[in-house]
């Protein structure tokens, strides 16, 4: 495993542990934002975006909390529903936030998220999920050969039909943002200002660095064989077609494996 990984492993179980200190004249509430999909998907370069915006929170620690994810076998308690909350200190008039990519895959965590952080808005950012596979299956092999088990955690992540549905029933479809990967690469400008307009915030700002891609991985994307992409197409139509179900918005044009659902 790389050394890199290990450190951010670290760092990330600091996180949990602790939560910072609450400056003088600051506060803490739960976050009033949440992204919680989808890995390798353009997450970090958008958390950034967000991140950037002058009413917003510049956190000093990794955007990756996975607070909620080490209870998937225990309670959630008063205690923890108050811990999370300290992750999140902020000045009068700013917005703070964390994005787990994890979160929507995790079929624990859209309860815990109601429950610590109901009044929350709910960003989701997808990319088309056979593509996402393959980059997912990519960063899986920086760290360890890629098994079966895998390529199986791999696919799960980009059922996201099943976990929209999921989701909403906890929160309504008012309180969730869903974004394309591909619409974000397309026309930033225009999906940043949506993305602000949906959290409250001034849509007019633009980053200085918005075109600025964020961890992108150095891993070569597999080539998938014809015949491992199109079980991965039909394995993941009934998703997509879920999927549109619930996001009639959604411009699957701009996934080419499901061009036959257009």
């Amino acid at each position: 495993m790389r050394l890199g990984a290990l450190v951010q492993r670290a760092l990330l179980g600091r996180q949990r542990r602790k939560p910072p200190k609450c400056p003088d004249g600051w506060s803490t509430a739960p976050p009033d934002f949440v992204g919680v999909a989808a890995q390798r998907s353009g997450t970090t370069w958008w958390y950034h975006l967000v991140e950037s915006h002058p009413q917003v929170v510049v956190r000093e620690r990794l955007k990756e909390l996975h607070y909620l994810t080490q209870f998937w076998n225990r309670p959630f308690t008063p205690d923890d529903t108050a811990t999370y909350a300290r992750h999140f200190p902020r000045p009068p008039g700013h917005l703070a936030g964390e994005w787990s990519p994890g979160y929507l895959s995790h079929f624990w965590v859209p309860a815990l998220l109601q429950a610590a952080a109901p009044n929350a808005r709910i960003l989701v950012l997808l990319r088309d999920p056979v593509e996402r596979f393959a980059s997912g299956v990519a960063l899986q092999g920086q760290t360890r050969p890629v098994n079966f088990t895998g390529a199986g955690t791999a696919f799960r992540i980009g059922c996201y039909g099943s976990q929209l549905e999921q989701l909403f029933s906890y929160f309504s479809p008012e309180r969730v943002l869903v974004l394309q990967f591909e619409r974000c690469t397309r026309d930033a400008a225009h999906e940043l200002a949506r993305t602000y307009s949906f959290l409250g915030l001034d849509d007019t700002y633009v980053p200085p660095d918005i075109a600025e891609r964020r961890n992108e991985s150095r891993a070569k994307k597999p080539t998938l064989p014809d015949h491992t992409r199109a079980a991965l197409v039909r394995a993941y139509e009934p998703e997509v077609r879920r999927l549109v179900a619930l996001v009639p918005d959604l411009d699957v044009s701009l996934w080419p494996n499901f061009s036959q659902l257009v």
